[in-house]
């Protein structure tokens, strides 16, 4: 169950757990909203640039805090980061883009994506499982993961070269795309699109958690690029393994 965590609401501070995830005590998860404010120092923040591709990025000591304080020092032309360093907290921020994230419970790795409509059609939630991998040989039975919220299949509608472009990607997946009318738009299902890439790297379909809360639809919790027409702001969501 995706739920907020009531100690810090009382704080006036929004963050919200994926219960998959929260029963693991070597890990910290969180999902934060548009709602309060929260240092959560003494974490290691590390941060990709964010540009809607398909690279992943293995973050190790040299890595930690890329990001944190000048955007400009942020992992270059990544989406995806993976570690199995402690103390290092990946943060990715979003929205209407869709967050996963990963755990190894075997392996000690964890993973962080930032998935919007290029990186889902790149598979690239498929791509971080395969480097998990062959990099750090983890077993996809060991992977927990967590697919948090973003725009919706009831909101997010896309255009024609879209729709294409998923349907090309993703053949004889009949449920991603939607309500296509007459001039071929369609309403994308972000949140199977990458449940399908997950399950095709054979990780347990108990073992993938979908927050299924809409960004569009809860413009009073989180930012939403769509609802706000572009003009908004990030909402993140961030995973770390303690010493």
């Amino acid at each position: 169950m995706f739920r907020i965590d009531n100690h810090n609401k009382s704080n006036n501070l929004q963050i919200f757990h994926f219960s998959s995830l929260a029963k693991y005590q070597d890990i910290v998860h969180f999902i934060t909203t548009r709602n309060g404010g929260v240092s959560l120092l003494p974490f290691h923040f590390t941060v990709a640039n964010q540009v809607h591709g398909v690279n992943i990025a293995a973050v190790g000591e040299k890595e930690r805090g890329s990001g944190a304080v000048d955007i400009s020092t942020a992992l270059k032309d990544c989406d995806a980061m993976i570690t199995d360093q402690q103390d290092i907290c990946l943060l990715v921020f979003v929205a209407d883009c869709v967050p996963i994230i990963m755990y190894d419970k075997r392996k000690k790795v964890i993973a962080l994506i930032h998935a919007g409509w290029k990186g889902t059609v790149g598979k690239i939630s498929l791509k971080t499982v395969h480097m998990m991998k062959s990099k750090w040989d983890c077993k996809p039975a060991d992977i927990i993961c967590a697919i948090g919220p973003s725009i919706g299949p009831c909101c997010y509608q896309v255009g024609p070269e879209v729709v294409a472009l998923v349907k090309k990607s993703f053949p004889g997946e009949r449920n991603l795309i939607h309500d296509i009318t007459l001039d071929g738009k369609g309403y994308l299902d972000l949140w199977q699109a990458n449940k399908v890439q997950l399950l095709e790297h054979n990780i347990p379909e108990q073992n993938i958690e979908v927050a299924e809360l809409c960004t569009c639809c809860h413009p009073d919790i989180f930012f939403s690029s769509r609802k706000d027409n572009g003009k908004t702001g990030r909402f993140a969501a961030g995973i770390m393994m303690k010493k």
